[in-house]
């Protein structure tokens, strides 16, 4: 005798929805207990800083993966065993649950994404930042890094737009450009991440003496002789800054897979 349940038709729908496929076979009560799994986890994660890196990022990846795999074996066994009625549960009540997990994780990712779950991925579409960032990258941010310091890679808004430059300097600093060379509060950071060969120009080459605003930093892309920042576009309030950029999680070249920034 055939099932009336389908095992691939359940197996799928746990790997969509994390616990469907349980409550296809009419195990309501586990296919939420998985979701409250999978989401509290995730939580929790947040939370404690864990994901906010391109390490932890694997690590919440690979945890999403585990629980959905692990409820789709168990949702097509018990697939394959099932003898009740097909209509059970109702289809209403599956359009209810997949409605409120897709509530919950758009809440989670929009309003919420900040305070519980800590971190923000981009994509890198110029070359602002290469090599250290390059075009074709995909990197994380930490959202809850605190009061941003020199050297920290951070992101940014800017005209309605997000960009990523490194902090040169903070409110109170007193920044120069002599010969390529970055000169901050007398100490000379030489090019400060800076290949030699992408400092040319005079804008490269020579800033005069400026003054860092409280509540404001000044930005300079690691490509400094194509990198629209606080050279040209002035001094970035603290607020603007959204997060402190921590790694690389994907790239085209699989050797920058990973990347760590301090």
């Amino acid at each position: 005798m055939k099932p009336v349940k389908l095992s691939l038709q359940a197996f799928l729908m746990s790997c969509l929805v994390a616990g469907w496929g349980l409550v296809y076979v009419d195990r309501i009560k586990w296919g939420i207990r998985v979701a409250a799994l999978l989401y509290t986890g995730i939580i929790l994660m947040g939370l404690c800083g864990v994901i906010a890196t391109p390490v932890g990022l694997y690590v919440l990846l690979g945890f999403i993966i585990a629980v959905k795999l692990a409820s789709a074996v168990a949702s097509a066994v018990l697939a394959r065993r099932y003898t009740g009625p097909l209509d059970v549960p109702r289809k209403r009540f599956h359009a209810l649950y997949v409605g409120v997990l897709i509530v919950i994780t758009l809440i989670l990712l929009t309003v919420l994404r900040a305070p519980l779950l800590g971190f923000n991925t981009y994509f890198v579409p110029t070359g602002s930042m290469a090599p250290t960032v390059s075009v074709g990258d995909y990197i994380v941010s930490d959202l809850k890094a605190g009061a941003p310091k020199v050297g920290d890679i951070v992101v940014y808004r800017w005209n309605g737009t997000e960009a990523i430059k490194r902090v040169a300097g903070v409110g109170g600093d007193t920044l120069a450009i002599v010969n390529g060379e970055l000169i901050r509060n007398g100490e000379n950071l030489g090019f400060f991440h800076a290949p030699a060969d992408r400092v040319k120009g005079a804008e490269s080459l020579t800033l005069a003496p400026v003054k860092v605003e409280p509540g404001h930093v000044y930005l300079l892309g690691d490509n400094r002789y194509n990198s629209n920042d606080s050279r040209f576009m002035g001094q970035v309030p603290v607020a603007e800054v959204v997060g402190k950029v921590t790694g690389i999680w994907f790239s085209n070249d699989r050797a920058r897979i990973g990347t760590l920034f301090p």
